[in-house]
Order: C-alpha cells, then sequence, then structure tokens
C-alpha cells in the first residue's frame, strides 16, 4: 500500500465563481465522498503561495492585474469566461500553494503521491487568464520542481476533456517537458486546440503527444487511445510524473459531450502508479482539473487515490 497526500479543506472552496460551473459545490461533493474513507490518507490542510512563488511561471503584470481586479470584485480576468469577484487574488493563491504542499509532501518523503482536488488550472497563461483558470498551478509546480529540487525530465499526462493549452503552448519548445494530453477534439470544444499534428516545437519535437476523442467517445475508446501512447510515456524515463484528471470527459457532464465512466481515471491511474514505481521512485502527483457534474467530479477523483493507494 502507498501512503497518498490529500490537501483538502474550507479554503479551497474560496476558488468559486458565482452562477457558473466552477464552483465550491464541486469540492464539496468530493470532501463528502472522502471524508468516508478519510482515515486511509495523509491530509493537509490547504496554505496560500506567496506573490514569488506566481512569478514563477506568470508575468508581473499579470499578478497585479489580478490583485486589482480582485480588489474591485466584478468584471472578467479574461474575455468572458474567468469572472472576477472580491477575494479571487487570495482564493487562487491557495489553489497554487496547496498543489506545491502535494509536491513538497511528495519529494520530502512523507508521501508517495500527492493530490489537490482543486488543483489543475491548466489553462491559464502566463499573462493571461482563460477557461476558468486564473493562475496556472502546474505550470508553477514544474518550475519549482525544477529550481527547487533540481529534477528536469517530466511526464504530464493531462485527461480532463478541454485541452491544457495554458501547459502546451508554454512548453512546446521544451525538451525535457513530456505531455500526452487526451482531450475532447478541439474542432468541437474550447480551447479549440491540441490537434494531433502537434507534437512539440525544435528540440522538442515529438516529446508531446495530443489525443483527440471523437464526441460521444467512452472507456473504450479512451483505453485503446492510452494504450496507443504508454511506449512513449515509458520511454520518457521521467524524474516526476504529474497528472490532471479533470473529470468532465465523464458521461453527462453539462459542458463536454464525452461518455467515460469513473473507469477511465481507475485506469490510467494504475498505469501511471506503477509507471511512477518504476522510473521515479513513485513521485506522482494529481490534480483534479475540470468536471461540472458533482457525481462525477466525486466517484472519478476518488478513483485516482484509491488507486494510488493501493498496491502497484
Amino acid at each position: 500500500m502507498c501512503k497518498v497526500g490529500v490537501v483538502i479543506g474550507k479554503e479551497l472552496l474560496l476558488y468559486s465563481f458565482p452562477n457558473h460551473p466552477m464552483r465550491s459545490a464541486r469540492i464539496e461533493s468530493f470532501w463528502n465522498l472522502f471524508k468516508k474513507e478519510e482515515s486511509r490518507f495523509i491530509v493537509k490542510n490547504p496554505v496560500m503561495a506567496d506573490e514569488e512563488i506566481l512569478r514563477l511561471f506568470h508575468d508581473p503584470d499579470y499578478i497585479e492585474f489580478v490583485k486589482k481586479a480582485s480588489e474591485l470584485g466584478f468584471g472578467y480576468l479574461d474575455y468572458g469566461d474567468t469572472p472576477s469577484f472580491k477575494g479571487v487574488y487570495e482564493a487562487s493563491c491557495y489553489v497554487v500553494g496547496s498543489s506545491l504542499l502535494a509536491l513538497n509532501m511528495v519529494m520530502k518523503g512523507e508521501v508517495e503521491h500527492g493530490f489537490n482536488p482543486m488543483g489543475g488550472l491548466h489553462h491559464a497563461r502566463k499573462d493571461r487568464a482563460g477557461g476558468f483558470c486564473v493562475f496556472n498551478d502546474i505550470g508553477i509546480v514544474i518550475n519549482y520542481t525544477r529550481s527547487f529540487y533540481n529534477l528536469k525530465r517530466i511526464l504530464y499526462v493531462d485527461i480532463d476533456a478541454h485541452h491544457g493549452d495554458g501547459v502546451f503552448y508554454e512548453y512546446e519548445d521544451d525538451p525535457d517537458l513530456y505531455i500526452i494530453d487526451i482531450h475532447e477534439s478541439g474542432r468541437n470544444l474550447y480551447p479549440g486546440s491540441g490537434f494531433e499534428y502537434e507534437k512539440g516545437k525544435g528540440r522538442a519535437l515529438n516529446t508531446k503527444i495530443n489525443i483527440e476523442m471523437n464526441p460521444y467517445d467512452g472507456d473504450d475508446e479512451f483505453i485503446k487511445r492510452f494504450e496507443e501512447v504508454m511506449s512513449f510515456a515509458e520511454d520518457s524515463k521521467p524524474e516526476l510524473i504529474l497528472m490532471q484528471c479533470g473529470a468532465d470527459g465523464l458521461k453527462g457532464d453539462p459542458i463536454t459531450h464525452l461518455r467515460y465512466t469513473p473507469k477511465a481515471h481507475a485506469f490510467t491511474t494504475k498505469k501511471l502508479h506503477a509507471l511512477a514505481h518504476k522510473h521515479c521512485k513513485g513521485k506522482l502527483v494529481a490534480f483534479g482539473g475540470g468536471g461540472y457534474n458533482l457525481d462525477n467530479v466525486a466517484s472519478a477523483w476518488m478513483e485516482v487515490i484509491r488507486e494510488l493507494a493501493s498496491e502497484y
């Protein structure tokens, strides 16, 4: 059995946009189910990241923009998907800080694997918000890992229904970040990116894989496509694995068209769990990501942490 650290607490409920799919009920739904099995896990309270940490990925001018918008409490941080509200800056800092806490628990050997259910804000870019994401905690984790732990080769796997454009394009020419992003086709869904011919640039060519799923694809199609890229994952020989396990690909999500069940999350986690123990002494950090059907979010994320806690 593996030790799994889960960061959960009322501070993560602050990342909640009014009258919006990205609301605190998502985390509450997971939390209510998690409490029934909490004793199996190492539980930590959320913590805030400071501005210096945000600057590991984000431009200072953008950070200042979010601060001011947070004080005003109205308008949008992008072109209409990501509203501002009073305290959005602090709420976003809790997301980033909690993802770093999950990472640090893993890197310090307190646990083998970590999970932040509110993490995985993969649409934010260095200089702007996007797709419900204010600060890109994944990008910050990647840069923090390299700066403070001197790791380079990282495998990032994203199974959210939406393409993780804020990670993919910010690291498109990075030869040491290997990416597998499996998502509903960008021809049908926000952010309209993540095409299979995009495989990285320059020295990073062929270190990135996009897999486009068709609307209404389910577990069988997902598992078949994921199996096809397991050799790529093996060949990356990562020093750390990051997994964005968005639950918006499950049947019944209100804003996507895929029809997975939690079996897809269990399958992916089982594969990555074994890979982490084979190549990087178990070092794996998972992030909740999207998902806007409350029951789906709770069941998918529980499958992830149960798999991580099991024998590999």
